[in-house]
This record gives C-alpha cells, structure tokens and sequence, in this order.
C-alpha cells in the first residue's frame, strides 16, 4: 500500500534524524575531550566515542540480529570499563554508560534488555565502590539515575511500539476496509446480473408459453379449419351426387366450426390475460414444463381480475411455485398439485397443495428451500404458512403485496 510505504519513510527519515542529532551531541562530546585531555587519554575517550557510534549507525545495517547488538554491547561496556579502571576517563564513560543504557532500553529485547541494564548499574556500582571509593548514598543516588532513565526510555519504546501497533491495525483496516467495498461492489453487480437473469427466465418461460399456444392454435384450429376447407370444397358434388350426404357433410362442417370458434375464443381469452400479466403466463409455462418432464398432474385456478404484476412479484411468484414443485416431487411424492392464484386489490395470495405422504398433525421441520421461500415473502413484504393438507399431503400459502417493487418495464 503507498500509504504504508510513505509511512514506514516517515519513521525511517524520524529514526534518522534521532541518529544524527546524538551523532552531533557526540562529536561536541569528543571536541571537549580533546581540548582537555591529553593525547593518550583522548584518544581512549575517543575511541570509546566512535565505537558508540558505530553501534548507533549499525543497528539498521549488520547489527540487525539482536545476538550480534547484545555482542556489541558488551564489547563497548568492557571497553568503557576498562578506559575507566586504566586511565580514570570516569566522566566520558558514564557519559557513555548512560547512552549505553538507553540504548539497551530502546534497541535490545524485553528480558535482554532488563538483564544487560541490571548487570550494567550493578558493575557500575561496584566499580564506583571499589575503584573511587564512592560512598553507599552517591552509589545509590547513580545506580537510581541510571534506573530512572532505563525507565524513561523504555517507557518511549513502549509508546513507540505502541503508536507502530496502531497505525499498522490502522493499515490493516483501511486494506479490509477497501477489500470490503470491492467485495460489495461485486456483490451489487452480481445482484443486478441476477435480477437481469432472472428477467431474462421469465420472459422465456413467456415466450415458451406463447409458442405452446401458437403450437395449440396450429394443431387444433388448423386442423379443423383444414377438415372445413376439404368438406366445403367436395360439398357441390355430394350436393349433386346425394342430397342427404350432403346435408351430414354441411352439419358436420358446421359442428367443426363452431369448434374452432369455441377454442379461438378461449385462446384469445388467455392471451387477453396473459397480455395483462406476463408472470401468470410464467407461472402456467413452468406448470406445463413441469407436468411434461415429471408426469406429476398439476391444475392451476386463477381468481379475481388479473392485473399487471410487477417484475419482483412475478419473480417471487415463480421462484415459490418452482420450489414448491420441487418438492412435491423429491420429497412429498405427490401424483397430484392443485396452485390457485387470488389476486386482490393489495395483495396476491398463491396456494399450492399436495397429495403428498406427510400425514402429520403439524406440517414438518422447514429444511434449506421452505427457509429460503419464506424468506423471500417476507423480504418483500408478504408471508409464508406450511401446513397440513387433510387426509394427506401438505399446502403452502404465499402473501405477497402488489405494490411494493416497480412495474415491470419501468
């Protein structure tokens, strides 16, 4: 991420700048050493300068191993040590010996840490007793400074490490929280690919429906049309030939045609409703399919006036219907459904009965598919009841408000 990345530069170019300003008061430190010693005792003091250095400058480099700093460490307090045992440079190496000490707060691990720093005040002291025959209260008073600044810094680190903690949850939740839009923004698209899928379904399962129409309408009325059409055209010989076949012919024609004009009504009946309500033309698609590929005997009742159903409605509606089918066949074992449709000024109530084998007082545990269509009636509003179907068999009762999703088309 390049927020992280510009954020670990701003604790790189901090962590330098911390550097560089101890470098300076160091170099100011080796100056004054100069100026007042001489020469051997201020190259030994120098020495002991440098060599801090180095670790200060080294620890982001070949001194990242904590093994090789405590290493280090121990090498520059032996040195101190002895710079101070042998050429009495007291001053500089408590100079040192506090800078050791923060760094053992704010660069060595927890225990490390604690140890080196204990065994440093400890050393110190006695070096002090034994070598400068310091009294108890001044050893005191020095061995609690230095355990005062330990403190000090490692109270730093803690809120250093701290502040680092939170800004990378900070990070972390900035990069969950746009992986979070992202997985939204796909799941809207695929939420409007299945609405668009689900268009798509319905209005085949229409135009499969219309085609089994035009298909009737050829068959029946085409044919009977047809018979019409060879009777009339033979019906001046038979005239000629014998009156009384004559007269069959023409009642007969007459019977077929009436016929046709009974089913060219009752077709254009039902496309009159279907051109109101393309999803009860669904809904008799998915019927038709079903009884074809199941053998399962289905009839289907309309009540009320059917109006333009809306295209969330109509989707409901089959989804419910489909699943109920489902199962009435793998689960019921039903011969036999009977879905009635009632449409009312506000709501559309489906019921679809079985002659299942369930013959229980009270309807069975709803599994994944009963959950999911109730679910979806009361997303959008309605409700869904299971119940028993006496002697046998179970009904499921569907509510849905017509006016809660837009018109189709809109």
């Amino acid at each position: 991420m390049p927020t992280n990345r510009w954020s670990q530069l701003a604790e790189t170019i901090s962590s330098r700048s911390r550097t560089i300003t101890l470098s300076f008061i160091i170099f100011a430190l080796i100056i004054q050493t100069i100026n007042r010693s001489s020469f051997a005792i201020a190259a030994i003091e120098t020495l002991c300068f440098v060599a801090y250095l180095v670790l200060i400058w080294s620890s982001d480099g070949w001194l990242m191993d904590y093994r090789k700093r405590a290493a280090a460490v121990i090498l520059i307090w032996l040195l101190l040590a002895a710079a101070w045992i042998g050429f009495d440079t007291y001053k500089t190496s408590n100079i040192l010996i506090f800078c050791l000490i923060a760094y053992n707060a704010l660069r060595l691990p927890g225990s490390l840490s604690i140890l080196f720093t204990a065994a440093i005040i400890v050393l110190d002291a006695a070096i002090w007793f034994f070598m400068e025959r310091v009294s108890i209260d001044v050893i005191f008073m020095y061995s609690v400074v230095h355990g005062g600044m330990y403190g000090f810094f490692w109270g730093a680190r803690m809120r250093r490490e701290s502040n680092a903690i939170k800004q990378q949850h900070y990070q972390e939740l900035r990069v969950m929280h746009t992986q979070l839009e992202q997985t939204h923004r796909a799941l809207k698209q695929s939420h409007k690919e299945l609405e668009e899928a689900s268009v798509r379904s319905l209005r085949y399962a229409v135009l499969e429906e219309r085609t089994r129409i035009a298909r009737d309408i050829h068959d029946s009325i085409g044919h009977g049309l047809t018979s019409v059409i060879v009777q009339l055209q033979a019906l001046p010989y038979m005239i000629k030939a014998n009156t009384a076949e004559a007269d069959a012919t023409l009642s007969n024609v007459l019977d077929v045609a009436r016929n046709c004009l009974t089913e060219v009504r009752t077709v254009v009946h039902q496309m009159a409703i279907d051109d109101a309500g393309l999803g009860l033309l669904a809904l008799k698609s998915l019927i038709n399919s079903v009884q074809e590929q199941s053998g399962l005997q289905i009839t289907l009742n309309v009540k009320g006036d059917v109006t333009p159903w809306k295209a969330d409605v109509s989707e409901l509606l089959y989804r419910v219907l489909q699943e109920s089918l489902t199962n009435a066949i793998r689960h019921a074992k039903a011969t036999h459904v009977h879905v009635s449709v009632n449409e009312q000024p506000e709501k559309i109530t489906m019921r679809i009965q079985d002659n299942g084998s369930w013959t229980g007082d009270a309807p069975p545990s709803p599994g994944f598919g009963i959950n999911g269509m109730r679910e979806r009636c009361e997303c959008a509003g309605g409700s869904f009841f299971m119940r028993t179907n006496h002697p046998h068999g179970l009904a499921l009762i569907a509510t849905i408000p017509v006016d809660n999703c837009p018109m189709e088309g809109e």
